[in-house]
């Protein structure tokens, strides 16, 4: 009789310790600021998940322009994922604007390229959410938003590096970056990335 009741009580404790260590786990997330007005400015986004370690160089012409082929679908999807990421929390992804210049750097591990593109976003609060009644929402932000090549193809994760334009956000990452010459389609020389035009 008493060993189904001891059956009971330590299964019960198995599901307790179970769902402790899930919360535990979904605790573990970097939180956002307590203070409403930080979620304007969302988290630095990780490096992305780098394809294995080349050591020849790919075809940097055809990539460039798989870039320009794609560019326009490229754009819709990084909105679309940005817009369904839920952050910054409280607000919605109102408009994404893409400026037309982007910048191509060699990404050291893999040797393919990435895109930086700048953009001017525009936020709208959630109604009913903490953002609501923040002057700030309607303020445009400017960042780079970031495409990578994985060797086969053009994709994006809606990384956005806010308040930096490409060249302030390569040389921000630059131990991962290797600057890129458009003309000759390679790596550019030390001497050259050092030229300074003169006045």
């Amino acid at each position: 009789m008493g060993s189904p009741i001891i059956i009971i009580i330590v299964l019960g404790l198995l599901l307790l310790t179970v769902a402790l260590v899930m919360i535990t786990r979904q605790n573990k997330k970097t939180p956002y600021h307590a203070d409403p007005s930080a979620w304007l400015q969302p988290p630095a986004p990780t490096e992305p998940e780098l394809p294995p370690a080349n050591t020849i160089a790919p075809d940097y012409q055809q990539q460039i322009d798989q870039f320009h082929s794609t560019r326009t679908t490229l754009q819709d999807s990084f909105f679309k994922i940005c817009s369904e990421s839920g952050r910054p929390r409280g607000l919605r992804w109102k408009k994404c604007e893409f400026e037309e210049q982007s910048t191509f750097v060699i990404e050291n591990h893999s040797l393919n390229l990435h895109a930086l593109t700048p953009v001017v976003i525009s936020f709208e609060a959630i109604p009913g959410g903490p953002m609501e009644d923040m002057e700030a929402v309607g303020n445009l932000r400017v960042g780079s938003a970031l495409f990578v090549h994985t060797g086969e193809n053009w994709g994006t994760r809606g990384d956005v590096i806010y308040n930096l334009n490409a060249e302030e956000a390569i040389e921000h990452y630059r131990d991962n970056y290797t600057d890129f010459d458009l003309d000759s389609m390679s790596a550019k020389s030390v001497e050259s990335a050092n030229e300074r035009p003169q006045s």
